[in-house]
């Protein structure tokens, strides 16, 4: 049996630039106040220290463009005898069922809320997955873990094991282990492999037990930013999964450290520092005696006081300012996302802006949805496991399933997309100006770019039906007033027979869908005049046009006249 204890160990100690990279994040999205320092990093005496609150504004951003994308839940299978419906509604359930199980938690988190949060600071996340039967009842039971305090190693076949370590209240570790600890918090460490679970308390192991999922019940996804897991260098660990932070984190402090010298600049541009030049090198006046608003300081000829001019310092400063704040927007959120912009853009500027936005979040959005493929494969295998009928859902929106029919070969897929409403506004008048040249598929797919276009298309045309038939739209109109009058509505009731009966039919033949036959298209009328004849003459006299073409004639095509 493994020596969990050291292994873990060993992995703290590898990942120890890794977890200090993480907590500079943490520091810099919670504002802890900033602190200018020399290079020997000393205090710098006598500035006014100023925290803006740039990177809180761009994680609440990101978080919040994160929650609210929409999820697609795709189950694709070549085997046509697979319902893929049936095992999309299923996983769909199952992630419902797990996030009831955790809202009756006190202070847990959503999975995918929990997920976005994770993926943005830490770069990676974790979740730990039982399905299991309690007195013949399944057990949803999904936990997320906190991407820092997870060790984990990989196997031949997957994931060999995998620990979180943290620290938890006396009250919550009596509650879940019935065990006491004697401070107000103990560590606990529980760890899974492939066959069985261990749980550690303040370093004693108090509970060891097999369990039957054949593999490591933990699903583990990393962000692919950061190239730690790409380039094999010796210190690539603190690179691995980069944060939202990691093309800015260096600047922030740099921004922080600019606005501190301009605001110091700014208290001495109120207030200057002075020299004074006294005969015999005497103790200068007093600031406010000398410099004071209304002072006149009388001094001996060849003394004086004079401001020490600083306005180049401040210059430069207010330069570097611009130039840091343009790296930042590039490497963050510019105007546009944050809302700031002063003028309006072009339908084009705005693409290509939210082109750039997008940047941001696809790395995060591509990690969750494998995060989310992962874990309702591993939750599928576990009930296929049990076996039988087993019934998941919400309350009141619960649902039996059958797990014979989850079996076979097939793929789940998520798919994210963030929304903006000024890009999809251009979007749109793209679309329109591209409409002459590129048919319905392409303008939908790759110009209005909608989440599932095929669907989309198909509503549209399900839609031009009634456009392009009046007999559908009739039908339609009188199902929408047959279903309000089954509700009770006794006017519709009313206004459904007075239908069928200009139709000519009665309520029953239109619901079981018999419509009238469409009228016949009405037959040309016949023409008042005869038909021309040939050459344009009606009735052998000569038309105006055929006059006028006989008189320009010239004379060599004019037929030889008898003398």
């Amino acid at each position: 049996m493994p020596d969990y204890l050291t292994l873990i160990k060993a992995k703290q100690e590898e990942q120890a630039e890794l977890d200090a990279r993480m907590q500079t994040d943490m520091n810099l999205v919670n504002l802890i106040p900033y602190t200018m320092r020399d290079s020997q990093k000393h205090k710098v005496p006598d500035i006014i220290n100023v925290t803006l609150n740039r990177p809180a504004v761009f994680a609440a951003n990101v978080i919040s463009a994160l929650e609210g994308a929409t999820q697609q839940t795709i189950v694709e299978s070549e085997n046509r005898s697979i319902d893929t419906d049936e095992i999309e509604n299923f996983q769909n359930a199952a992630f419902a069922s797990a996030n009831n199980r955790l809202r009756r938690q006190p202070g847990a988190s959503l999975l995918n809320s929990f997920a976005d949060i994770q993926l943005c600071f830490r770069g990676r996340t974790a979740r730990r997955v039982l399905f299991r039967l309690e007195d013949k009842t399944l057990v949803p039971d999904i936990v997320p873990w906190d991407g820092r305090y997870v060790y984990f190693d990989m196997g031949i076949n997957g994931l060999a094991w995998a620990a979180y370590k943290t620290k938890r209240s006396k009250a919550s570790i009596e509650a879940e282990y019935g065990i006491t600890v004697k401070s107000k918090e103990g560590e606990v460490l529980d760890v899974w492999d492939t066959e069985h679970n261990e749980v550690w308390i303040d370093g004693k192991k108090h509970l060891e037990q097999e369990h039957w999922y054949l593999e490591t019940p933990v699903v583990i996804q990393i962000v692919s930013l950061g190239y730690g897991d790409a380039l094999l260098d010796a210190n690539r660990k603190k690179h691995e999964g980069e944060s939202i932070l990691f093309l800015v984190r260096d600047l922030i402090p740099e921004l922080n450290r600019l606005a501190s010298i301009l605001q110091t600049l700014n208290l001495k541009a109120v207030k200057p520092p002075a020299e004074q030049h006294r005969k015999g090198g005497g103790e200068s006046s007093e600031y406010e005696e000398a410099l004071g608003i209304g002072k006149i300081t009388g001094l001996d000829v060849g003394e004086s006081t004079n401001i020490i001019n600083f306005g180049d310092a401040k210059r430069a400063a207010e330069m570097l300012y611009n130039i840091v704040e343009k790296a930042l927007q590039s490497g963050s959120l510019s105007d546009v996302d944050l809302g700031n912009l002063q003028f309006p853009l072009s339908a084009v500027a705005l693409v290509e802006l939210g082109e750039g936005r997008d940047q941001v979040f696809l790395p995060r959005l591509q990690a969750k949805a494998l995060l989310n493929q992962a874990t309702a494969e591993m939750f599928t295998r576990q009930v296929l496991q049990i076996g039988g009928t087993v019934e998941l859902g919400t309350s009141g929106h619960k649902k039996k399933f059958n797990t014979h029919k989850l079996e076979g070969e097939y793929e789940t897929t998520y798919k994210y997309y963030t929304k903006s409403p000024k890009i999809d506004m251009a979007r749109v008048a793209q679309a329109q100006a591209a409409r002459e040249f590129f048919d319905l598929e392409t303008l939908y797919k790759d110009v209005l770019m909608v989440e599932d276009w095929q669907r989309a298309l198909q509503k549209r045309y399900f839609y031009m039906a009634e456009q392009v038939d009046p007999l559908i739209l009739r039908y339609r109109i009188m199902m929408s007033l047959v279903k309000r009058a089954e509700e009770g509505d006794e006017d519709a009731a009313r206004e459904a027979k007075v239908m069928a009966a200009s139709m000519g039919m009665s309520l029953a033949q239109i619901k079981a869908g018999q419509l009238p036959p469409p009228p016949e298209p009405p037959k040309p009328a016949q023409p008042i005049m005869p038909l021309l004849g040939e050459g344009g003459q009606v009735g052998g006299i000569p038309s105006s046009a055929q006059k006028a073409s006989m008189l320009t004639r010239t004379p060599a095509l004019s037929a030889p006249t008898e003398e």
